[in-house]
């Protein structure tokens, strides 16, 4: 009997830029689609991180889709507050992109089954569903239940919120991600803070979808808002009434698309899932005559293996000037083996291991490396039947010319990267980052941690002075020492003229300022300052501020 599992990722367009933009987290952020006459519409909307406290508690406001960007606005003020429309991020609709990342992602799901599809696209909405089947895969994780558990929890560490069901046909699967809440078993429910969290997966036993399913709405058959108002003129608001109803019914009364669905739903028409479109993307594989041992393995006939197919998915790829940037090792295990009794068994899960590079990279060798890397610090199966290499992500490489004198330069620039994808590889690509300057007047927030060669990397610290900002920035301001003879400054407003610090008494010959420095109204408490370049009789160049709250003077950084 097949067995389907449908990933549901709940306002994909709105995940998809959180995925891309993890600072957006903090700030609701509305994906609208421009109608006519100007008028933009709410496609998905999110706050993923909203505060604690809000306005006239209500937490989380029901905008749905297709609620006009000013009426969303207008129920977002009242629960959190105008403040809260000032920071929010509005991005247009794209949902060509949508689909060439949920397409990517599919590829990533190929862990939990070789079987991978997309949602099919509807019209003027974006897919949101993976569908995989799981009738021989779901074994080797311990079962449907935890095949369920290990994905959602295996999304969620990559910072993806996911709702996933598993029935007998792919209609019946899609209605149990919607509705986990009113499926889901008693294990899928969690606690946390004392609270019974909403479940994140349900599985409907194989050959009970039809009784299971037939309290839902009817709208969990996948209709349209027209099909379903033709449902509620004769009172039919249920799964189980549109199964009720009879081929004559539903022939002469409503749209041809119910029919297609119902029969979709009871397994009666095939809904073969749509392939993920990766002609593109290259794919090597290797089986066995006879199973690998994985510990006697790993080192000489696995890697020998490994560099023959990064070699062939690299080659065509270095043809047409691309580099790999995302590669997907998947070592597959014997499909059954025999216990000590001589009885047959389930094999072991598949391990997958991700390869993932800063720069685009076109050397098999470097991409070996890094998968052996992660692949010693790895859960090996007892016996490996077969290994398949598939290119998950390519980008274009950057070409340069080596000058006469500079190929040292070239060469450790080259080096530089693969030490940093040998310590991502080691260390995860989070502990990895660089800083890159942005455009805000407080100190504080004026960087960020980013990818080395994130595609950011063309942000900078627009609006900021160029020689106003100090090479070394304390990691707090340093409270200065007050003077006997009176105060730092001689004015009460006006600059600096002397100061102690670490018990040295410093002259200043010329102060350049002031700059006045506020926070944000959203960041919290008001900050003030005041802030000079101070120039001492000794040459030296501090970057000191006054508090304009309580008149204290400060250091927060020294210039070369």
């Amino acid at each position: 009997m097949p067995r389907v599992m449908t990933i549901w990722l709940p306002r994909w367009p709105v995940q998809r830029r959180l995925l891309e933009r993890p600072e957006l987290r903090k700030v609701p952020v509305f994906v609208c689609r421009r109608e006519r006459r100007g008028v933009m519409t709410i496609v998905a909307w999110a706050w993923a991180e909203p505060p604690r406290t809000s306005h006239r508690g209500s937490r989380h406001p029901d905008i749905p889709p297709g609620t006009s960007l000013a009426e969303g606005m207008a129920v977002l003020a009242l629960a959190h507050g105008s403040r809260a429309c000032h920071v929010a991020e509005v991005a247009a609709d794209d949902p060509a992109a949508d689909r060439s990342v949920l397409e990517r992602l599919a590829r990533w799901c190929r862990r939990f089954s070789p079987t991978v599809g997309v949602e099919e696209m509807q019209r003027d909405a974006s897919p949101e569903c993976i569908r995989l089947d799981v009738a021989g895969t779901a074994g080797f994780f311990g079962g449907e239940e935890s095949l369920a558990r290990t994905a959602v929890w295996t999304l969620a560490a990559r910072g993806l919120h996911a709702r996933i069901g598993i029935a007998d046909t792919g209609g019946a699967s899609w209605a149990a991600a919607r509705h986990t809440d009113l499926l889901a078993t008693p294990g899928s429910r969690s606690c946390r803070n004392g609270r019974v969290r909403k479940p994140r997966w349900a599985v409907v036993p194989p050959g009970t979808a039809t009784a299971a399913v037939a309290g839902l709405p009817a709208a969990a058959l996948r209709l349209d808002a027209a099909t379903l108002a033709a449902l509620g003129e004769v009172g039919i608001d249920t799964v189980g009434g549109v199964l009720r109803l009879s081929a004559k019914s539903l022939a002469a009364r409503f749209p041809p698309s119910l029919a297609r669905r119902r029969a979709e739903f009871l397994g009666l028409l095939p809904e073969p899932p749509v392939a993920p479109h990766c002609a593109e993307l290259p794919r090597a594989a290797r089986t066995f005559d006879v199973p690998l041992v994985a510990a006697d393995a790993v080192a000489d006939t696995i890697g020998a293996v490994l560099e023959r197919l990064v070699g062939d998915c690299v080659a065509p790829l270095a043809a047409r000037g691309e580099g790999v940037l995302a590669l997907q090792v998947r070592l597959e295990p014997a499909v059954t083996m025999f216990d000590a009794c001589g009885s047959r068994s389930a094999g072991a899960a598949p391990t997958v291991i991700d390869v993932g590079v800063f720069r685009p990279s076109a050397s098999a060798r470097h991409l070996v490396d890094l998968a052996l890397l992660r692949l010693g610090r790895s859960r090996l199966p007892r016996e490996i039947e077969s290994i398949v290499v598939e290119v998950v992500a390519t980008a274009a490489t950057v070409c340069r010319q080596r000058s006469l004198f500079g190929a040292a330069d070239a060469a450790a620039d080259g080096e530089a990267a693969a030490l940093l994808d040998r310590l991502a590889g080691r260390l995860g690509r989070a502990a990895v980052c660089e800083p890159r300057l942005v455009a805000d007047p407080q100190p504080e927030h004026a960087w960020l941690a980013a990818p080395p060669g994130a595609a950011g990397a063309g942000m900078s610290g627009a609006g900021v002075v160029a020689g106003r900002r100090p090479v070394w920035l304390a990691p707090r301001p340093v409270r200065l020492e007050a003077l006997r003879a009176g105060m730092v400054s001689v004015a009460p407003d006006g600059p600096p003229v002397r100061f102690r610090l670490g018990g040295r008494l410093h002259v200043v010959a010329r102060a350049l300022g002031p700059e006045r420095i506020e926070t944000a109204w959203w960041r919290g408490p008001t900050v003030r300052r005041d802030y000079y370049v101070a120039e001492t009789e000794t040459g030296e160049r501090f970057w000191l501020f006054r508090s304009l709250r309580d008149g204290g003077w400060f250091l927060h950084g020294v210039f070369a």
